[in-house]
């Protein structure tokens, strides 16, 4: 009996994760713009504007022309970390909780907005206070450390709070 081998990733060079990301961002970016992947049309334009039927074929400088000309068409990638409120803020305790829960992280979210900062900034609070990955994970008794650290921030910084309901 023959045993199978287990294939083993090797860590990808800086290179090469930088290609597999431009090509992720012309798949992404082709259906944007409305041109399916799967399409003689998305073909069609590999080749003119990179030299290659294929993204994955596209020499760097493909890469970049074809990017060049998505972005000219109207893409614009948006970055997972700026894209709002997390979807999940509001789920988490008892339902009598959950309106103080929604309440406090409604006041996280005004903070942010003054503060010009995003919902990833709040986790980075979450994290170094709370020991949590993510604001949606703390626990609804510990949030108050999030606005507090927020409140603080915004002394420091000047943010205009004059509408702020304490």
């Amino acid at each position: 009996m023959k045993a199978k081998s287990i294939k083993t990733k090797t860590p990808k060079s800086p290179a090469e994760i930088r290609r597999l990301a431009e090509i992720a961002k012309i798949h992404i970016g082709a259906e944007a713009i409305g041109i399916d992947t799967k399409s003689e049309a998305y073909r069609e334009m590999l080749q003119t504007h990179g030299g290659a039927h294929s993204a994955a074929d596209l020499e760097a400088a493909g890469r970049h022309a074809v990017l060049d000309h998505l972005y000219a068409s109207g893409f614009k990638p948006v970055s997972r970390k700026s894209q709002g409120r997390p979807k999940n803020a509001d789920r988490q305790g008892a339902h009598w909780r959950r309106k103080s829960r929604a309440a406090q992280l409604e006041k996280i979210e005004a903070l942010l907005t003054v503060g010009g900062k995003s919902w990833a900034y709040a986790d980075g609070i979450a994290k170094r206070i709370c020991k949590v990955e993510r604001v949606t994970w703390v626990p609804a008794g510990s949030l108050y450390k999030i606005i507090t650290a927020l409140r603080k921030q915004a002394q420091r910084e000047g943010w205009d709070l004059s509408g702020e309901c304490k």
